[in-house]
Parts: C-alpha cells; structure tokens; sequence
C-alpha cells in the first residue's frame, strides 16, 4: 500500500470524517429540496468543509474507485452548499482530476462570478483537450471513465461496458458505430435493442447522426444488394433472428444494449442464440456489451463464443444522487425526511405542508407533488393502470398548467389517440403516464415534452428500466414490487433510481424512497447490480426435470401469470433445433459447464430422440424454437392433410387488402387453426377477439380507427348489459346480481394497446412466422411449389401494421406506421423496394398531396425530402395544414 493510500485509508476511517461528510450531505440534499421548507440546520462550519477537501484531494489521487467517488461527493457536495466561505475553485480542482468535465462545466456556469486562478484554468482547459473529441461541429470533453471505455473500443475485439444508469456509454458506442461505418467502402453492423422504444430511440440517433450520408440503416430485418455497401441494422433479437434465418450477414460489429437482458427467459435465450449464431458463423465482428452496473461479462462470453470479452467496467456516477426516505410525520400535515449515508441515514427534518400524507392510497402522488416541485420528476407505478390512477392524482393536486406547448399536445394526443383518452386532459397541467405498449408516436411524444420541461410529472413503469433515455432531477419510489406483487430485481430498481440526475444539465439528482422502512426488503441499501446469467443455463438448473419431460412431448401449458412453463417450453424448443442441426452435445458442453457429464447427456439424448420424433428441418426450427416443435408438427401434419383434399386455397392466408369484406372470418379461422394445432386451443377464444383489430392493423387503420372501433363496440356490449339487467329487475326485484359497471374509455384504449402489442404485434407474429414456415413445406411435400408465391406475409403485415410491400419499404427507410400508411395511396407502385421509395420521396414534391405537418418533418428529419418539400415545409407562407383531429364522421 502506498503512502497516499495508507494515508486515505487514515482519513476516511477516522470519527470525525464521518461527521462531516454526513454534515455535508445534508447540507447539499437539503439545497435541493423547494424553497420555502421547514428542516433542521446541520452544523457545518468553513472548517469543516476544509477538512473535507482536504480529504478529497488525497482521495482522487488513489486508484480506489471509492474513495475517488468520495472525493466527486465532496466537491459537489461543497458547490451545492454554495457557501461563500468556501471558494468554488477547490471543487473545480477536484472536478478536473477526476475528469468529471460534464459536472465541471455546468458548475463553473453556476458559479460564473467565482474568482478562478490562472492556475487552475489551464489545469482544466488542458484536461478538457486530452479528453476531448469532435463529434459534428461540437468538440465534447470525456468523463475519465468515457475516454477510457473510447480507447477500448479503438483496440478490443469484444468489450463489455457497464457503469451507471446515464453515465453516457451508449452515446460512445453509438458514435464509435457511426465512425466505423463513415472510415468505411464496405461495412454491415447489428445494433440489438431489448424493446421497440429503445430500438425507436436508437435508430433516431444513428439516423441524425448519418443523415445525408450513403449508409442505409433499418429496422426491418430484410437484407438487399440494391442498397448501400454500409448498412446498419437497428433490431430486437427477434428480428435479428429472423435476419439471420434468410441471409448469412457478414457483420462487423455486433452491438448488444441492455445485455442484462439475456438474462430474461425465453427472449434471453433467442439473444444467446443470435449472438452464438453470428460468431459461430464468422468469428470476424468485434463484439459491443452495454450494461447498467453489471457483472459476469467474462462468463458469458464463453458462453456463446467470445472468450476474449473484456470488461471496461465503472461504479462512479457523474451526479450526486442522493437517496431520501420520506414517511408521515406525526402531525398530518408533515413528512419526515432522512438522507440516507452508507452507515445508516441521517435525519433532515420534518416538511410542513398544506397538504396531508396520512393515506397510503393517495401518498406516493401526495409527496411527489410537495418535493418534485423543482425539476422534471419521474414517478415509478406497478403496472398501465397503476400510472394512470397515480397521474390523475397528481393532476389533482397540480395548479392549471395551460401552456401553448402542451395544449398541441393534447391536440395531438386528441388527433392520434381518441378524443376521450384521459392523457389528453393531464397533460394540460405538466402531468403524464408512460408505459411500454404505447404506440411509438405517442410514446416520443410524451418523452420529448418531459425532456423539455413541458411535462413536471411524469408516472411511468418498468420500461424505463430497458435503456430509454429519461433522465430527471427527481425520481419517486413508493414500492419494490410490481404487477400483482411480484418483486422486483433489485438491481432493476437501482437502474430506475439511476434517472435521477441529469448528467450535463445538473450534478445532483434525488431519489425518494415513500415510506421505506415499511417494504417487505430493503434492496436501495446497498447497491445491488445486474448478475449477468444466461437465461436457458438458469432455466436448465432450476427446471432440469421439467425440460425433460418437455423433450419428452410433456410440454408445459403456457400460462398469462407465470413466466416458467414459457422458460421450459423455450429451453426444450432450442435444444431440438439444436439437436436438428447436430450440435446439441457441443452447444450444451459450452453453455452449461458445471453440469455433470451424465446431465449433459440426458439433455442431449432427449432432444436427439424429440427431434427424430418431430422430423422437421433444421433450418425451420432454428427460427421457430420458441413455438413448441411438437405443435409445429402436429400443424405441419393437419396442413398435408387439408392440402391433400383439396383446401390449399383455404390453408394459404391472403393480404387483407385483396378481399377486405371476407379478411375478417378467414384471419379468425386461421389464428383459430393455429392456437388448436400448435397449442391445443389453450387460449380460447383469443383468435375471436384479434381478428378484427388484426385486420385493420394490417390494413393501416389508423389508432383512432382502431380505438373508437373498441370503445363503440364496448359501449354496445354495455348497453346491452344495461337492458338486460333492467329486464332482470323488472322480472326479479330482489335480485343481488349488481348492475353493469360504466365502460371506462381509458381501461378500453390500455386493453387494445396490450392487445395490439402483446398479441397481435408478437404472439402472432411469432406464430405466423411459423405458419408461413410450415405451410412452405407442406406445399413443397405436396409438389405445389409454384402455389409458394401467393401466402402473404402476414407475420411481418402484423408487426409493421402495413400490408404491401411499398409499405414496409417506407417503415424500413425510419418512417412511422402513420407516414407509411399516409403514402401508400400516392403511388401506383403497391410493390416498391425500399431503395425505390427513398429514389421516389426524395425527388417528388410531396406537398401535393397534402399529407400534413406531422408526415412533411417526418420526411425532412430522416433526410427523405426533396428540395421541393423542404422549401414548402419551412415556408411561414405555404398553406400547410397541420393535421386536424378526427371528428367522429370521419371515423
């Protein structure tokens, strides 16, 4: 131990270090806190604070990571006390020998009329310029950690990145992603996100960052040669697997976001297998891991073929994020508040207010209102519904908050949505939910008013947990569960909390933890990161006996409330198609190596057998595993038959748009075909109530064509109730039965977004893929080869919401569903390439057809427009109406 350490050690051991860094992070917390509260006042002398500073000077310059964020505590900790007797340039000193230049530049804003040494100002515009990179016309400076994640990505074959939530790493591989391809005459890369709304965030970025360069980037897992010699994919591992079941992409770089994901059950197991199918292939692609406070890179690269994974990993944070618990205070009017410190938790004192916190229903809204004042607040909710009920109450409890921003966006959410849609209201006074089946339009809108400071309050779910760029000055926590009660991964909750703080915008963010000490766990005592497992050896070392009995035929029904039976079926289907293609005994000897040689061998010999018993390609089940391999043949054998007499014309699906008056009994009677041959009809009547919203999905029905259809069609059914309880009445007055409850417009809407998303946009999708599959060869068994042409690709129709070809082109350049759908009409080309559509947008005059606001910058911001567009779209005299809302005779 060297002398600096020895001495560090010393110092932060010692009794009275411990008073005052607590002191002082009291003091700081409580600058944060709205004006005009009633705490206590800690003692904290300037000596004190010297002291500190001191102490912080010896810290940074260790190696210990934390002690260095000790010393990064300290300094802005001193800045956020803002006390005159202390100068700001020790913390700016502090500051630029940790490398923290995003927290040094927004503090030397702060503290602009502070006197700074000539010293100390070439000290940091020297450390800038050794961190520093041009990226555009702007010239950004480097965290230390940033620069040093920057230089291995220059050099590394395979790199795992983990640090904290916001800590800017995804922006590095991004623009590292973007270098590649531009230095480049020939280059093909993968960007894999978990969710459509990281994959929407990130195909943005890429998009602007390339925007009128010769690099084609998708989200369509379609490969072309009439495209550019760089392209890049932006896909969930869903698509990429599709993407790797129809081409052999020769990929340079391979870039997983969110890899703690492969964690994450039977979409685990699919990333896993992508990412063991692309390097088995080729083991040429360098290889990008992002990850929020994880471990077990090392292995997990073995598991799937990168034994050369090389962590760059960090836990400093480039903000304060101070932890906060706030309970009831004894009288009803008053909160407690505690900092919580890494010994315990330090009293802040007690809040006075105008309001009461004493029910627990309404005391998560309650408490964010009286704190979240200051700044953009995040407010964490169990599930859609639970958002909704909490930003209604915070609606309540908000003053009338009409500004012109919001009131267009609740014209927009009128337009696009429904006019009765609550969203429409909240907004009006700077409070919004947010939850993942959102449509993308509606989603980016609500994320781009919150970033702005148009939003104040935003309730929102889990699917901030999977990456989406949120951050906020205050994030609000009322539980460690979600759903129905189930608990959460504690390491999901400290990635939520890491929103707080707005690295380049802030240096201080703060979580608030409602009425802690009365969770069932404690999990925001000590940090708890991602323990990266791969999802199939969790599931063979949990549920061994049952993946057996799988293999066996035995398959697990699927159930909507445990996730398991789904884990099994996963882990069953992938050793078959392993076993199809004759490496199951090697696939498992390198992702399961602390099994026994006589497990292995069971696995292995169960899933030679199944596979013999299902006798279908290797080549349909390496897509099609996650549908149960034994459904499949069992589909496969009904479809031989039905063709065999006679039925092709009734087995092979047509696009929806061909025969619209009849698309809805046959996509019925087909998703009934396939939910009773692959699985046994165990969801009943589920086919019956997809079919019609799955055809005007198809169709690119819009959203408010699709909503008002289920709200009308919702209030017809309750009418009838209605009637028919009032018949009942009459007939028996003393009847117990209780009357019809009125229809709720928002319960509609969620439920038609879940159904859309959850059914219709993946179930059905997944099982049409293996339709498709099927019904291929079955037609080849059947010597009907030539009749292979006319299925129509309703798996990919279902996905994209569009039904032609030209469609999916206009979705595969980056538009929406909304702009796809708006240009279909204009050209007399329904089969359109995607290198046809971007020829033919960029040298048409799309103003004369009159496709409104929304679709015109859509165009322009992807770089689609031609110079006739963009001269008519940024004219203040064009007479360019911005799109109106749908009235309901239109609908």
């Amino acid at each position: 131990m060297s002398f600096t350490d020895e001495l560090a050690q010393r110092l932060v051991s010692h009794d009275q270090f411990g008073r005052d860094f607590d002191a002082l992070q009291a003091e700081a917390a409580r600058s944060t806190l709205p004006d005009g509260l009633s705490l206590e006042t800690w003692s904290l002398d300037a000596d004190a604070v010297h002291r500190l500073l001191y102490c912080a000077s010896v810290f940074v310059q260790t190696e210990s990571e934390p002690l260095r964020a000790l010393a990064q505590s300290i300094a802005l900790g001193s800045l956020l006390a803002n006390r005159e007797d202390v100068a700001a340039e020790n913390a700016f000193r502090l500051l630029t020998d940790l490398g923290n230049f995003p927290a040094l530049t927004y503090a030397e804003a702060r503290h602009a009329d502070d006197k700074v040494g000539l010293t100390q100002s070439l000290r940091a515009a020297l450390s800038r310029d050794l961190n520093a990179f041009d990226v555009g016309d702007e010239r950004l400076a480097l965290t230390d950690f940033q620069k040093r994640a920057w230089d291995r990505l220059q050099v590394a074959r395979a790199v795992a990145i983990s640090a904290p939530t916001s800590a800017g790493q995804s922006f590095l591989v991004i623009e590292h992603l973007c270098r590649l391809a531009e230095q480049s005459t020939s280059f093909m890369a993968v960007y894999i996100a978990p969710t459509r709304a990281l994959l929407s965030e990130v195909h943005a970025k890429i998009q602007a960052r390339l925007q009128g360069q010769d690099i084609w980037v998708s989200t369509v897992s379609s490969p072309g040669s009439d495209r550019s010699t760089r392209q890049i994919f932006v896909l969930t591992q869903e698509r990429l697997q599709v993407l790797l079941a129809v081409t052999d992409p020769d990929f340079d770089l391979v870039v997983v976001d969110e890899a703690q994901n492969i964690s994450d059950g039977a979409r685990g197991m699919i990333l896993q297998e992508c990412l063991d199918q692309i390097l088995t292939r080729n083991p040429k692609p360098r290889l990008v891991m992002l990850a929020p406070g994880a471990a077990g890179f090392l292995e997990l690269g073995r598991s799937f073929g990168a034994p050369d994974l090389e962590p760059a990993e960090s836990r400093l944070p480039s903000v304060i994020q101070n932890r906060i618990l706030a309970s009831p205070g004894r009288a009803p009017k008053s909160l407690t508040l505690r900092l919580m410190t890494e010994k315990g938790s330090v009293k802040l004192g007690t809040l006075v207010a105008d309001r009461g916190f004493q029910h627990p229903d309404s005391r998560l809204a309650a408490v964010a209102l009286e704190l979240g004042r200051q700044g953009g607040s995040l407010v964490y909710a169990t599930g859609p519904k639970d958002a909704e009920h909490v930003a209604q109450l915070l609606y309540q409890g908000t003053a009338d908050y009409a500004e012109a921003p919001l009131e267009a966006l609740s014209k927009f959410i009128i337009q696009h949505i429904h006019p009765e849609y609550g969203l429409a209201v909240l907004v009006q006074r700077g409070v919004a939910f947010h939850y993942g089946k959102m449509p993308t339009l509606l989603r980016e809108a609500i994320e781009g008013a919150f970033k702005s400071g148009d939003l104040r309050f935003l309730a929102c779910t889990t699917t901030l947990f999977q990456g989406v760029n949120l951050p906020a000055r205050n994030v609000f926590i009322h539980t460690s569960t979600r759903g129905r009660g189930t608990e959460l991964n504690p390491a999901e909750l400290w990635n939520f909390a890491g929103r707080a703080g707005r690295m380049n915008s802030d240096v201080v963010g703060n979580v608030f933890l409602v009425d802690y000490e009365n969770w069932p766990e404690q999990p925001m005592d000590k940090f708890v990161g991602y323990k990266i497992e791969p999802a199939f050896r969790k599931t063979v070392g949990a549920q061994g006996p049952a993946i057996l009995e799988a293999l066996g035929g035995d398959m697990p029904p699927v159930s909507k409330r445990d996730e398991t039976p789904t884990k099994v079926r996963a882990a069953a289907g992938l050793l078959i198609s392993r076993a199809a293609r004759g490496d199951v005994r090697s696939f498992l000897k390198r992702t399961l190596p602390a099994s026994s040689a006589v497990e292995l061998e069971a696995l292995a010999q169960s899933s030679e057998k199944a596979h013999a018993e299902i006798d279908l390609p290797a080549a349909l089940l390496a897509t099609n595993w996650t549908v149960d391999p034994f459904g499949l043949r069992r589909l496969f054998k009904y479809l031989i038959e039905q063709i065999e007499a006679g039925n092709a014309d009734a087995m092979i699906p047509q696009n929806p748009l061909v025969d619209p008056l009849t698309a809805r009994d046959r996509y019925e009677d087909l998703f009934g075909r396939i939910e009773l041959k692959v699985n046994l009809g165990a969801f009943g009547k589920l086919h019956k109530k997809a079919a019609l919203p799955a055809i005007r999905w198809m169709e690119g029905k819009p959203y408010p064509v699709i909503l008002s259809s289920e709200v009308r069609g919702a209030k017809r059914r309750h009418a009838k109730e209605v009637n028919a309880y009032r018949e009942l009445k009459e007939a028996e007055p003393l009847t117990r039965k209780q009357p019809p409850r009125p229809v709720k417009v928002n319960d509609v809407i969620h439920d038609t977004f879940d159904l859309i998303e959850d059914v219709i946009r993946f179930r059905y999708v997944q099982l049409g893929k293996a339709y498709h599959d099927i019904l291929v060869l079955a037609l080849q068994k059947c010597c009907l080869d030539h009749r292979i042409p006319e299925i129509f690709d309703f798996a990919l129709a279902l996905e994209l919401g569009v039904s032609t070809r030209s469609g999916w082109s206009f979705m595969e350049l980056g538009l929406s569903r909304i702009a796809a759908t708006a240009l279909e009409p204009h050209f007399p080309d329904s089969d359109m390439t995607a290198a046809r559509a971007r020829e033919w947008l960029q040298s048409e005059d799309m103003t004369t057809f009159r496709l409104g606001h929304i679709v015109l910058a859509e165009l322009a911001r992807l770089g689609l427009a031609s110079a006739e567009t963009l001269a008519a779209l940024y004219d203040n005299d064009d007479p360019l109406g911005k799109d109106e809302p749908i009235s309901p005779e239109e609908v």
